[in-house]
């Protein structure tokens, strides 16, 4: 009685067990990313940067004084964030100088934890106008603006650009 035999030509057995095996491996590998489980966990990294800066709640002051008379007077809102826990300051600057004759000076309250300098005079290297705080975001702070013009001054108008920023301490 002959029992049925399968020739394989030039193909051997070994080769043929080597890659079934192979592809039960290989279907597993495919297969197990479709095995669902009641929870799944996966590792996070999160950074959470301080964040500080200032805005200004007006595009433009405008102002006027009469030469030799009481200063011009302004006011306006100043934001300010600082988190996190490094201590920072607002300064404030002139982008160009003003002419002679003509002096402006910036005060701006201060924040929860932090601390007014007071009125400033302004130029064009910065002065500190309020420092130390921290911790907070947004904040409303009052700023006023004067502007005194001499005797020597003529007649006229003008723009200038005053320029805040948030600094380290």
């Amino acid at each position: 009685m002959r029992i049925h035999q399968t020739r394989f030509g030039s193909v051997k057995p070994f080769s043929i067990f080597v890659s079934l095996i192979a592809g039960v491996l290989l279907l597993q590998v495919f297969c197990s990313s479709l095995d669902a489980a009641d929870s799944a966990a996966i590792s996070l990294e999160v950074t959470i940067p301080e964040y500080y800066g200032v805005h200004i709640s007006l595009p433009s002051v405008s102002m006027a004084s009469m030469i030799g008379g009481k200063p011009g007077e302004s006011t306006f809102s100043v934001f300010l964030s600082s988190t996190g826990d490094t201590p920072r300051k607002l300064t404030g600057r002139l982008a160009a100088p003003l002419p002679e004759g003509l002096s402006m000076t910036v005060e701006v309250s201060s924040p929860h934890g932090g601390k007014s300098a007071g009125p400033q005079a302004l130029g064009t290297g910065e002065v500190d106008l309020v420092t130390g705080f921290r911790g907070l975001f947004d904040a409303g702070c009052r700023g006023i603006l004067k502007m005194k013009g001499s005797n020597s001054l003529s007649a006229g108008q003008g723009q200038a650009v005053l320029v805040f920023a948030v600094r380290d301490m």
